[in-house]
């Protein structure tokens, strides 16, 4: 079954990562990079395969909405949240209890959170 996990960060510290250097910036991803490789060798080890990218700023973002025949562009999110989403693996997982397990590994979890979705297949 293929699950969508939506890894979201605070947004406090999404305000604050944008705060530092691109050399504060690299450290800080240098540093996580080992805790990452550890999931995706779990992951290998448990058979889950998953495909994922890091979004970018959501300051980037557009939303894109047509009404009455006409498009309207908007920048970044509407809403403002307590959660910015950061990135997402799509995952083949045997089922809920293993993305669940999944989820609780990813890195960010711990000071964010994992949404996890299932995908319709008809």
């Amino acid at each position: 079954m293929k699950y969508l996990l939506l890894l979201n960060n605070a947004a406090e510290q999404w305000a604050e990562w944008q705060q530092l250097s691109a050399d504060e910036a690299h450290e800080r991803r240098e540093q996580m990079l080992p805790r990452w490789a550890a999931l995706m060798e779990w992951m290998g080890e448990q058979g889950i395969e998953a495909s994922g990218l890091e979004l970018d700023d959501p300051a980037k973002a557009r939303v894109v909405r047509v009404r009455d025949g006409e498009t309207v562009v908007t920048d970044g999110p509407f809403l403002e949240t307590k959660e910015v989403l950061g990135g997402y693996f799509l995952a083949d997982c045997k089922d809920l209890d293993a993305a669940i397990e999944l989820a609780q590994r990813v890195p960010l979890v711990g000071s964010g959170s994992v949404e996890i979705r299932p995908v319709v297949t008809h």
